[in-house]
């Protein structure tokens, strides 16, 4: 709607001049001057429908931007949540996986730990069995050995005793007889006695019997005791601590060969649970470390170990299998063990 304002305002309005006259007389010209005030009203009609309309345009546009802003704030506010719930499982993801990844590295080394260790115990349990094999062997060639001179010996004391107590021996022979005569005749009662007698001795040695036994038995549960609890040490002395840093020994063989016109040859051949060693690096290392002698005991322990080693391989008595058997002894016993 509309709305009329009214104005007024005195407006002075100055004037001069000159008035000629006619010559009645003399004649001349008159000047004048003066001023004059008018009252001027200015009514003015302002028409308000456009800005109306405008601004009600404007309040529209004002809503719907306020309804674009509340929407946007929205979808910022539902993409930031997304976006940190996102982030959240991005971080959760990489935590599990680096623990993953660490488990399954802790896990690699303690197999790898696992395997040598695993190594050692064959290796160890092997020795155990040579050692077993062998005091068998021992055994069994000595107490042959001595159980035929035990009976020689006891053939030999059984004819000495006899042809020394022969009396002693000719008077047991006639008091079995005269026993058997009073069994036979009327002197029973002597015969009860003598068998109450020798059923109470029998009881003693019965017992006396099972006592032994039980002693024996008791012993041997001993000597296998002492030998488990040595074994355990054993053990615990191989077998490592998890979470302790400590040397881990595996076999490896390094050759090197020299062939035509001076070319070396190296090869390196190890175990297929353990990582790979670089060539260059254990040229390096063994070419710096210094070689020294294996004391005798150790030496001559390996030389019988590679002995007995090359013997069950080549125990057949095929001629070629003896000469490679011969020419590998022969190699090994012209070399000198030395050790870094």
């Amino acid at each position: 709607m509309g709305y009329r304002r009214s104005f007024t305002k005195r407006i002075a309005v100055h004037y001069s001049g000159s008035v000629s006259y006619p010559a009645s007389q003399n004649g001349g010209s008159v000047s004048y001057s003066g001023t004059a005030y008018e009252d001027v009203t200015v009514n003015i009609d302002v028409a308000t429908e456009p800005f109306e309309h405008s601004v009600a345009r404007c309040n529209n546009q004002v809503g719907t931007l306020t309804g674009a802003v509340v929407a946007t704030e929205a979808a910022q506010v539902a993409s930031i949540r997304e976006n940190a719930r996102k982030v959240g499982q991005t971080i959760i993801d990489g935590f599990f996986k680096t623990v993953r990844s660490e488990i399954s590295q802790q896990i690699s080394e303690l197999s790898s730990r696992i395997n040598a260790t695993l190594v050692h115990l064959h290796e160890l349990a092997k020795r155990c069995v040579d050692k077993q094999r062998q005091m068998e062997v021992d055994y069994n060639r000595i107490s042959a050995r001595y159980l035929k001179i035990f009976d020689e010996l006891n053939s030999e004391l059984k004819n000495r005793i006899f042809e020394l107590d022969r009396p002693a021996f000719a008077f047991k022979a006639e008091s079995d007889a005269s026993a058997s005569r009073f069994i036979e005749g009327p002197l029973v009662g002597t015969a009860i006695v003598s068998g109450r007698e020798e059923s109470s001795l029998q009881a003693l040695i019965a017992a006396s019997r099972s006592k032994k036994q039980a002693q024996d038995t008791i012993c041997e549960i001993d000597r296998f005791l002492t030998k488990q609890k040595r074994l355990d040490q054993l053990l615990h002395r191989c077998i490592l601590p998890e979470n302790r840093e400590s040397a881990v020994y595996v076999p490896i063989c390094y050759v090197e060969t020299s062939g035509e016109k001076g070319v070396i040859d190296r090869r390196l051949f190890q175990a297929e649970y353990i990582p790979s060693i670089p060539l260059e690096r254990l040229e390096n290392s063994l070419a710096a470390a210094p070689w020294s002698e294996f004391p005798q005991p150790r030496a001559e322990s390996i030389r019988n170990y590679f002995n007995r080693e090359v013997s069950g391989h080549y125990a057949s008595t095929n001629p070629h299998e003896t000469r490679v058997r011969e020419c590998i002894t022969r190699l090994f016993n012209i070399a000198t063990i030395k050790s870094l």
